[in-house]
């Protein structure tokens, strides 16, 4: 008669050596995955950022155009002007989100050709900035 251990042979489990090795794989997974996930983290704070900076400028930007052609900015050049990008209060930055952001604008007088003026804005704040330019008609 065949006893039953011979058939399924002598193994009757996993080894220590196997656990280790099993966990080992398990654990380099689960850090790959872990630094995944804060490499996105900063990729998406640094994405809100951003586009908060540009949307600051562009409102910025907004606010030239929307200018009369004829306003008193637009009859000399200017360079590095603060701008105030929080009117109700007494401070010209502007924090989000815990950030603070800051704008000047500069303004080019008849460039690239006369009757128009270009006009540059740059948003800082945590560390970056975003400089948008665009031209405005001034007759």
């Amino acid at each position: 008669m065949v006893k039953r251990r011979e058939i399924l042979g002598t193994e009757d489990g996993f080894s220590l050596l196997e656990l280790i090795i099993a966990i080992s794989i398990l654990a380099i997974g689960l850090v790959a995955a872990a630094t995944t996930l804060s490499t996105g983290i900063g990729s998406n704070r640094m994405a809100q950022r951003l586009t908060v900076e540009t949307n600051l400028a562009y409102s910025v930007l907004d606010e030239f155009l929307a200018k009369d052609p004829g306003d008193v900015l637009f009859d000399a050049s200017s360079a590095g002007v603060a701008y105030d990008l929080d009117t109700g209060s007494v401070a010209a930055t502007r924090v989000v989100n815990g950030v603070t952001y800051s704008a000047v604008y500069s303004i080019t007088v008849n460039s690239p050709v006369a009757g128009v003026s270009q006009v540059s804005v740059t948003v800082t704040g945590g560390g970056r900035s975003v400089t948008l330019t665009t031209i405005k008609r001034n007759i």
